[in-house]
């Protein structure tokens, strides 16, 4: 039984659709990574998988349940989010944060209980954050930010996790340690994950499937190793490049061929 089902999801803006007629499913406890250039669609997906866009059309299921039925409660019971980027207003602490996570299993006056403070203190332990908690979240650092992001749509308790290019704006020490995360999560928790990324190298060697995304359309979906290929990545990405299996994790990996260098 699929987690998630999509089948002729077209979405887009008041200017037209972004993304047209697709089709794809997650099975429990997968990594998959939607892969393609900017403004081919990926983050309208994830927008339109949790009904923050209004111009969708398609069928839509979570497990049983359709996704246009569920309430924002019951919808972020199944689904948890983290967008690219996080508009607060207020200036809350990291602890703060991470704790409103729990508002879908809390009644409209209910404050936290036991439970809810065991799962928060639980995330915290899983994402490092534990020591942020009183901190204001301005003054973290850009990969303390994310990993309290994270924390906040683990503290939801929900089995799929989505997440809109979580690499953006983090240097490469800060990269790795997300996805090591993520993998972590989808180990231990059996957590169903959904990236939007950008940085092939970085996502291939944490999915299991891939999807290709070209002009708002699937191209190809599948495992890295058929996917990550020469043909491919020119087609997708309108680049050369050459192909090699990186060392650590067995998984294809991308060499980007320079262009304009005078070697003479």
């Amino acid at each position: 039984m699929t987690i998630l089902s999509v089948s002729h999801l077209s979405a887009g803006y008041e200017n037209g659709d972004v993304v047209h007629d697709l089709t794809f499913s997650l099975e429990p406890g997968g990594f998959t990574v939607v892969l393609g250039r900017n403004g081919s669609g990926k983050s309208t997906i994830l927008k339109a998988l949790q009904r923050l866009i209004k111009s969708v059309r398609g069928e839509i299921r979570v497990g049983e349940a359709d996704l246009f039925e569920l309430s924002p409660r019951r919808l972020a019971r199944h689904v948890a989010y983290v967008p690219q980027i996080f508009d607060l207003p207020f200036e809350f602490s990291a602890g703060e944060i991470i704790a409103m996570g729990r508002y879908a299993s809390q009644g409209r006056l209910a404050g936290l209980g036991r439970r809810d403070r065991q799962i928060i203190a639980e995330v915290m332990e899983l994402t490092e954050t534990a020591h942020l908690g009183d901190k204001k979240i301005a003054r973290l650092s850009g990969g303390e930010r994310q990993r309290v992001f994270i924390a906040r749509a683990l503290a939801q308790d929900a089995p799929l996790l989505f997440l809109d290019e979580p690499s953006s704006h983090l240097d490469i020490s800060y990269q790795v340690e997300i996805y090591g995360i993520l993998k972590t999560l989808q180990k231990r928790k059996g957590k169903t994950i959904l990236c939007a990324e950008h940085n092939i190298n970085l996502a291939v060697p944490y999915a299991e499937t891939v999807i290709f995304l070209k002009e708002g359309r699937i191209h190809s979906q599948g495992s890295p190793r058929e996917l990550i290929t020469r043909d491919n990545i020119r087609d997708v990405f309108d680049t050369e490049v050459e192909i090699r299996d990186n060392p650590h994790s067995g998984r294809p990996e991308i060499s980007l061929i320079p262009r304009g260098l005078d070697n003479t």
